[in-house]
């Protein structure tokens, strides 16, 4: 009689207080339950104290009997049961012929603490419970006592069954009561039982939850878990926590943690005992070490200085990194790769008037996840002094001189219509980001040139806007065939018509220079 339980809550700590008479579960009406009455029940329960007392069927209504329909009233706060506080009538009595107290009234509490369930049989030893017990039909019901209890003499009578609740299991003796009538009685504690029921098979069971902590480093918060209504009883009160290897926890706590993860996977163990039998679950855990897709992007930010630059960044939210984290961060333009590093940046001059696609891909050592974008440049539109951005163009010429070396002549085109007003005066070349001349001349020589394509770049100013245009050249292949000329013997073939080309550029080159700077001379 009197085994409780917590009904309707979010976990055992809480919910409908129900109660177990004659093997019937039934609920009790919220009349006159306060602090007090709340302590007794949390406690009863292995709690240390009550955190709140909920009328109105806050959990939930519950069914069958009201088995204290009448209240129930604890004079102190130090009461461990509801056995020590008063109640009428004591005993399983059903009051639903004569109800004072709906299921829309069932109590309930929230306790407060950690469950121990070895501290709910330990609170009954040597318990007093004079104060509020009365005798009801014929059986008297205690919970593990340990020593001897006194009666008025009117109490019990020889013959009547005792009834001893050990942690929710029933045990019977038989009532002997010694004393005189005119004289305080007493009786011997419950006859030491069969020990209990062990705990079954498949009742426990593990959650592993991650959590992330400084530094992305992962804790994995491992709970055993058992239902309440699984329970065995005795209840389960150790719980032991480990690896195939390590023990992380062997106490009344059902969780443990284990920090940092492991980058492999891990069976995870969980025992649990009722001091008669053991109950065990494993579950294999296995981190999230891929980078999931879509949590990478690409992203971009020009910097207008002496030389345009366009900034590509590779970005990942750091609460979105994986465990382990990117490491590795491969970066392409149109298919060429130009950044294969740790750094999830990188900064190139953006192509003139071209568009690009840029591929980022961010690594580990389990997995890769990628973005794509594309960027195109701004497109301004020119005043009435400013350059056009499509009226320069480019000229390379080769030429080949002694041993077969090649001289590589480079000239920034406009055409003489196309030119804004102030007239174009400085002429920048570079060629694979080295400045080859910055005058007034629109050609520069490169000599000799290198075996691979390089990039060629002219940009243009009249002092009040710029303009700029972009080409790659690749060196033409030497013929091959016979065997290669001794520069004597070269120059002595050489065709007249290679060195009157060469003449030609440079005389054309020079009128170039001096037309812009009579223009110039005209116009100031």
């Amino acid at each position: 009689m009197f085994t409780l339980r917590l009904s309707g809550g979010a976990d055992d700590h809480e919910g409908r207080v129900e109660i177990l008479c004659d093997g019937v579960w039934g609920t009790a009406c919220d009349w006159g339950w306060g602090t007090e009455e709340g302590n007794a029940v949390c406690r009863q329960l292995g709690y240390s104290s009550v955190a709140s007392v909920h009328p109105d069927a806050h959990f939930g209504q519950g069914s069958g009997p009201i088995w204290l329909d009448h209240g129930v009233y604890c004079p102190t706060s130090n009461k461990n049961s509801l056995l020590e506080c008063f109640r009428y009538p004591w005993g399983c009595y059903d009051s639903s012929d004569e109800p004072s107290c709906g299921h829309d009234y069932d109590v309930g509490v929230r306790c407060a603490g950690v469950r121990d369930p070895s501290a709910a049989a330990a609170i009954f030893d040597n318990a007093d419970l004079n104060e509020g017990l009365s005798y009801g039909v014929d059986r008297f019901t205690y919970y593990n006592m340990t020593s001897r209890l006194t009666f008025t003499p009117t109490t019990a009578n020889n013959g009547d069954t005792l009834q001893c609740h050990v942690l929710g299991v029933v045990r019977s003796a038989t009532l002997e009561v010694t004393g005189g009538v005119d004289v305080p009685r007493s009786i011997a504690p419950c006859i030491t039982p069969s020990p209990g029921t062990p705990p079954g098979e498949n009742i426990l069971s593990i959650d592993a939850v991650e959590i992330k902590g400084e530094d992305n480093l992962v804790n994995l918060v491992i709970s055993c878990h058992v239902s309440f209504t699984d329970q065995p009883s005795p209840y389960l009160h150790t719980y032991t926590i480990g690896t195939e290897t390590t023990t992380l926890s062997s106490s009344s706590s059902g969780s443990a943690i284990l920090s940092p993860r492991p980058n492999a996977c891990i069976e995870l163990t969980c025992s649990a005992t009722n001091g008669i039998g053991t109950t065990s679950a494993t579950l294999t855990h296995c981190p999230q070490d891929k980078p999931p897709e879509g949590i990478i992007s690409v992203e971009f930010e020009t910097l207008e200085d002496d030389e345009p630059s366009l900034v590509i960044t590779c970005h990942v939210d750091p609460e979105d990194q994986p465990f382990p984290p990117i490491n590795t961060y491969l970066i392409a333009v149109d298919d060429s790769v130009i950044s294969d590093s740790a750094s999830p940046t990188v900064t190139i001059a953006p192509r003139p008037n071209e568009c690009i696609d840029v591929v980022c891909t961010g690594m580990n050592e389990y997995g890769e996840t990628e973005a794509t974008k594309t960027y195109c440049p701004t497109q301004s539109e020119p005043g009435p002094e400013q350059p056009g951005s499509n009226i320069l163009g480019i000229q390379t010429t080769e030429i080949r001189g002694e041993g077969n070396l090649v001289t590589l002549i480079i000239t920034c085109h406009v055409d003489l219509s196309d030119q804004p007003y102030p007239h174009l005066h400085t002429y920048t070349i570079s060629a694979d980001n080295d400045t080859l001349s910055s005058s007034s001349c629109a050609s520069a020589i490169l000599s000799p040139l290198p075996d691979a394509c390089i990039n060629v770049t002219c940009s243009a100013t009249n002092g009040i806007g710029d303009t700029l245009s972009w080409m790659e050249h690749c060196r033409t292949e030497t013929p091959s065939g016979g065997p290669i000329a001794s520069p004597r013997q070269g120059a002595l073939q050489k065709s007249s018509t290679t060195y009157a080309l060469l003449v030609v550029i440079f005389i054309l080159s020079i009128i170039t220079c001096l037309t812009v700077l009579m223009k110039r001379k005209n116009v100031y």
